[in-house]
């Protein structure tokens, strides 16, 4: 009784104060010049206003609750074309002294350049040709007509082909290539690429017009499929012919057998991750090839792996030998990891050196190290969570104390960063884990950042470790800001040991 009229003259503790976005959705596109309506909801008793940031700038500001202590979000932006690629979206509550107490997910989204004007051209005066064929297999889908487009063209009923395409197909500005394919699927078979500077008639679209047919003669029929929002179009697309695929002609293996297209093992570009770069070998400083994109080829065979299991081999067109590397914490494997056998790792790169008539060498200076891309979250404001599981102990990470598990895995989550990485070091314990002698770096497994530093993922990711032997460890991560500051965060890892207080 007495401990009832305790609580109830004190009160119950306020609820911890949330924000969330509804709207838009993350990895949304819009073109340039669309509006993009940003809805959330902000709660919280300290909360006295809510500020919306795009792109790290404030943009507008809710200070009128929808409630006591909650306030509703809804404002209108339109997407500059000057800022065409990745923004990012963020809702925070603000107390009444200025100060952020609370702040949303960021929410990213893609802002597509506006297409170049159409210039009007002349329709050329055509012979109704011959109605095509239209026949159905069985490995079209359900309901889908497949049309023979060689059945008919032009010449058959004596008609002159324009020389000149009224509709051209080109990558957008800033990509290099586009992907060319048998069907209009993501998951279809790859026949090749336009690059830049190229440009090839269109045939027609798909019904939904979100993939054009080009003409292509390593295609069947003489015909390839480009996803639309990767290409540039000149002339008037209205007039396009709809084109159902054909597959009577395309191989079978292009048909999927699954979602991704692929029998295990595979990877797969992970949610929410826009890009991964592929490379010739597996480290940052091989040459990169190409990527494996959301929007595009987004999963690939496995073939092998790095010996310390940080990188994929996988089979990549366009790459020396088929096979290319990428980096495993951008992707997801569906299959055995262990089954996947270990690939021998190609040299690395060296750079030529010019020779003078006599052979006597040209001082070659020094060569820049690649770098991996930034991550859109480097423009949020800095923050940072760093955790372990399964067992987190307020800063402390106990290992192996009273039949605690001592394999556990380092999860992050830092924003405002452009680099963060991991060392491992150890000492004589301090302070409250005076009990503990140094540990032993050679028993840790992987020896990734045993006493030196492993890049980190940005802007998050995780590191499984096993750590046998008893002993006072410390893990920390130092990290440089996006506005060229840098910080440290230790953490304390005990193994077999416990605090003296």
């Amino acid at each position: 009784m007495i401990m009832v009229l305790l609580l109830a003259a004190c009160g119950s503790p306020a609820p911890p104060p949330t924000a969330s976005i509804t709207l838009p959705a993350t990895n949304a596109q819009f073109q340039a010049g669309d509006e993009v309506r940003i809805e959330g909801r902000v709660t919280g008793s300290t909360v006295k206003q809510v500020d919306v940031f795009i792109n790290n700038e404030k943009y507008a500001t809710v200070d009128q609750p929808s409630r006591p202590n909650e306030f509703e979000v809804s404002v209108t932006w339109i997407a500059p074309a000057e800022i065409a690629g990745t923004s990012v979206i963020q809702l925070k509550g603000i107390n009444d002294r200025g100060e952020s107490v609370i702040a949303s997910d960021a929410i990213f989204i893609t802002i597509q350049a506006p297409q170049p004007t159409p210039t009007p051209t002349a329709e050329p005066t055509l012979i109704p040709t011959v109605a095509p064929r239209v026949t159905e297999t069985p490995e079209a889908s359900a309901g889908t007509a497949i049309t023979d487009t060689a059945a008919a063209t032009p010449t058959d009923v004596g008609a002159t082909t324009p020389t000149t395409p009224t509709v051209l197909l080109s990558p957008r500005p800033e990509n290099d290539y586009v992907n060319v394919r048998a069907l209009p699927d993501l998951t279809s078979q790859q026949l090749g690429q336009v690059n830049k500077g190229q440009s090839v008639p269109v045939r027609g679209r798909n019904p939904d017009g979100t993939w054009y047919q080009i003409n292509f003669p390593a295609g069947p029929d003489g015909a390839g499929w480009v996803f639309a929002a990767v290409a540039s179009i000149t002339g008037v697309t209205t007039t396009l012919p709809v084109v159902t695929p054909s597959v009577a002609n395309t191989p079978v293996a292009t048909v999927p057998t699954n979602p991704s297209g692929l029998r295990p093992p595979f990877v797969k570009l992970k949610a929410g991750q826009d890009f991964a770069n592929v490379r010739t070998g597996p480290d940052t400083a091989y040459q990169k090839v190409g990527e494996l994109t959301a929007t595009g080829v987004n999963a690939a065979a496995v073939k092998g792996k790095s010996a310390n299991g940080q990188w994929w081999q996988i089979e990549f067109a366009g790459a020396p030998g088929g096979v290319a590397w990428i980096y495993s914490q951008l992707v997801d494997l569906t299959g055995d990891a262990a089954a996947v056998p270990v690939a021998a790792t190609p040299p690395l790169p060296t750079a030529a050196v010019a020779a003078t008539p006599t052979a006597t060498p040209i001082p070659v200076g020094p060569q820049p190290t690649p770098t991996s891309p930034i991550p859109a979250s480097a423009v949020l404001p800095y923050s940072q969570n760093v955790r372990f599981s399964p067992r987190d102990d307020i800063g402390d990470v106990p290992l192996g104390y009273q039949g605690q598990p001592k394999t556990a895995t380092l999860e992050w989550q830092i924003n405002g960063a452009t680099k963060a990485e991991l060392e491992i070091t150890t000492q004589q314990g301090p302070g409250i884990f005076e009990n503990c002698p140094p540990g032993n770096l050679a028993s840790i497994t992987p020896n990734d950042a045993v006493g030196k530093r492993m890049p980190m993922q940005l802007p998050s990711g995780t590191f499984q470790f096993t750590i046998p032997d008893k002993g006072y460890y410390l893990f920390k991560i130092y990290v440089v800001k996006s506005d060229g500051t840098t910080t440290d965060i230790p953490r304390n890892v005990i193994v077999d040991c416990f605090k003296t207080q």
